[in-house]
């Protein structure tokens, strides 16, 4: 099994984008708008570029699970061209994405972690230079952003299968039984549980893996949000603190436990996630939660009695669509067809 990089100190960089696309595309006046997608990394997501590529984004947040079953492993893996290069290939799409990973990004093992940090310094736009980070951007209206790029795989000390300690970087299964019952019932995919057994070993009772919290991170995610005086803070993590959907993963205790109360009292207006295969919008504490999680995987089942729930929109591909200005900001939610099934406004 291959233990986890130790993280490299995280990166903050300030940045004006080059107003190369807007000398090439049309943009609305006096407005700014970014994309997001989560769940994209397979062949699927090639039925979003056209819808994708007829708006005109800044910038797009690539919120992890970028290369399934089994995440990339090395820096010349062919999926980076197949999955990312050759897949969002429109005009408009030719901007920065900056990107965090998934839990299937982390099944590719500390190697897969590395490539796709790496991956950085190769591609024109993908940006993921640390395993969480923070950007200020200045869009070409001058709204200002804060992104918080955040690794919530270590947040929460692994995922469903494997258990990891962000203290020690060790890591190790869950539950061997459970995995293996769960490729037999076609719940987990032949490659998923090749990556798994490949990866992580069953955890030594003798010599446990134990908890810990990413108290440097939670320490990073303060003080870049504390420090912000951006027109929007945005933060990302693939994994969500509050979803609605049924027979998914729903809510990650952690997230609610260690990173909401940062959420609000730093008055973060967007957490975006993917994992869970809809899009879907939760209103809690003026924070919204967009679940942005259909790039190339989908999901029906939705609990719609969800306290805080706004709107949704399941069962195919979609992504969302970010424009406004410094005093408001339009999510919506776009599928596979092309079609806008769902809008909101946040105004300050």
């Amino acid at each position: 099994h291959s233990p986890l990089p130790t993280p490299r100190p995280p990166i903050t960089t300030t940045m004006a984008l080059l107003p190369l696309s807007l000398a090439l595309l049309p943009v609305a006046a006096n407005a700014f708008s970014f994309m997001s997608i989560g769940d994209w990394g397979d062949s699927g997501a090639k039925k979003l570029n056209d819808p994708m590529g007829s708006y005109n984004p800044e910038f797009v947040l690539a919120i992890g699970d970028n290369f399934y079953d089994r995440g990339v492993s090395s820096l010349e893996d062919p999926q980076f061209e197949e999955k990312f290069e050759n897949t969002f290939t429109a005009k408009s799409l030719q901007v920065p994405w900056y990107v965090c990973a998934g839990n299937h990004d982390y099944y590719g093992g500390s190697n897969g972690i590395e490539a796709e940090i790496a991956y950085t310094k190769k591609s024109e736009r993908w940006n993921y230079p640390s395993l969480y980070f923070s950007k200020d951007i200045t869009s070409s209206d001058g709204t200002s952003v804060t992104l918080v790029s955040i690794d919530t795989w270590r947040l929460n000390g692994g995922d469903t299968f494997v258990k990891f300690n962000p203290k020690t970087n060790r890591s190790a299964l869950r539950n061997l039984t459970d995995v293996l019952t769960k490729h037999e019932a076609g719940i987990i995919t032949n490659g998923t549980v090749r990556q798994l057994l490949k990866h992580f070993a069953e955890e030594d009772p003798v010599n446990k893996i134990g908890v810990a919290k990413d108290d440097d991170q939670l320490e990073f995610i303060k003080s870049a949000l504390a420090n912000s005086t951006a027109d929007w803070k945005i933060v990302m993590g693939h994994f969500p603190v509050h979803s609605a959907t049924k027979h998914e993963h729903g809510d990650t205790k952690s997230l609610i436990e260690d990173l909401q109360p940062l959420l609000e009292k730093y008055n973060v207006d967007m957490y975006f996630n993917g994992h869970d295969h809809v899009l879907q919008h939760i209103l809690i504490n003026n924070v919204s939660y967009f679940g942005s999680g259909a790039g190339a995987r989908e999901h029906n089942g939705m609990n719609t009695k969800y306290k805080g729930l706004e709107g949704y929109h399941e069962g195919t591909y979609g992504f969302m669509v970010h424009e406004g200005d410094k005093d408001s900001l339009t999510t919506k939610f776009v599928d596979q067809s092309g079609s806008e099934t769902y809008t909101y406004t946040i105004k300050k």
